[in-house]
């Protein structure tokens, strides 16, 4: 794992002691983000470092429930000395939070690196981890730090990053084992703890957006193989997941409210294949004016503009890969 000696000698610093740490989290936190921030929060209160959590713009409904362990700030000004991010390199899914140049950059982040990665003075990534939850977990081996309420932070982005462990890989269980091994935490607590939350007008909110985007769904089909498109205006994610629940083999779904946000899905058996759906949504970043990136069988993108152009360019890519499957 890169940069973990790095940023233990930094941590053991006797200076270290005396600043703040902003614990940034990427839009729209989900508990892989969050949950790691809450982790890394409970180490440095057990170092008397001051810190804080924040995140960018909002906290997804699965991960409000991992809020009963901390306080966050949302959009916060950054004015602590370190600021840590987790599960990003991106700054275009830190906005609208400015970091100043004169705070130290460290970056916790499990996406493959991109071409133009956040310039971090120390940054901690591992690609081959399913979820930036390992990385951390990782780190407190190393620091041998162990506790339970962060291991169950850790844990719910672990099940929520890899879906239930379907994108799990040999890491992923052997991460899994040595938490349970260690602390006495039941499974069926933790996928209660990332269930969603929401309300009766949200439910219904995410019917109508459903409904609105099979409305609008458009076919592709390539062979044997079918990629569903649509629009809406939020529940993008969801949308996709709908999508090949009805039998699209991918699916892509857009938004232009606020800006330009991009979801993407892909069965299992493509991602096997050798689709990687994250390395095409991180090539669309520049179309938007924005970026991109995800895992192989999940993945997204946020922009600025130019919604319909990045669509167009993304069934491009797709179809050339079905083409020679």
């Amino acid at each position: 794992m890169k940069g973990k000696l790095k940023f233990k000698r930094f941590l053991d610093n006797v200076k270290v002691k005396d600043m703040s740490f902003l614990l940034l989290c990427h839009h729209n936190a989900d508990p892989d983000s969050l949950g790691s921030a809450i982790a890394f929060s409970r180490y440095l209160s057990s170092q008397r470092i001051k810190n804080r959590i924040g995140v960018s713009q909002s906290v997804s409904s699965y991960a409000k429930r991992l809020l009963q362990f901390a306080g966050v700030d949302v959009n916060p000004e950054v004015k602590e000395d370190v600021v840590v991010i987790f599960d990003t390199s991106s700054l275009e899914q830190l906005e609208p939070i400015e970091i100043p140049q004169d705070k130290i950059l460290i970056v916790i982040d499990h996406h493959a690196e991109k071409e133009k990665p956040i310039r971090a003075d120390i940054a901690v990534v591992d690609s081959s981890r399913t979820s930036t939850a390992e990385i951390v977990w990782e780190l407190f081996k190393y620091f041998e730090f162990y506790d339970e309420t962060a291991a169950r932070a850790l844990l719910a982005g672990i099940v929520t990053d890899t879906a239930n462990f379907r994108f799990a890989n040999p890491k992923t269980f052997k991460t899994v084992s040595e938490i349970l091994e260690r602390f006495n935490i039941q499974m069926g607590e933790i996928f209660q703890l990332v269930a969603p939350v929401s309300d009766e007008n949200i439910d219904q909110a995410k019917r109508i957006a459903i409904l609105k985007a099979c409305q609008r769904m458009e076919l592709k089909k390539v062979g044997r193989y079918i990629i569903a498109v649509s629009k809406v205006s939020a529940y993008e994610s969801l949308a996709c997941k709908t999508f090949l629940q009805l039998g699209a083999d991918v699916a892509i779904v857009g938004s232009e409210k606020k800006g330009v946000r991009i979801s993407a899905r892909a069965k299992e058996n493509l991602v096997k294949r050798g689709l990687h759906l994250g390395k095409i949504l991180e090539k669309v970043g520049p179309v938007i004016e924005g970026s991109g990136g995800g895992h192989a069988g999940a993945a997204g993108a946020n922009g600025k503009s130019n919604l319909d152009e990045a669509l167009k360019f993304l069934i491009k890519e797709i179809e050339k890969f079905l083409r020679g499957v």
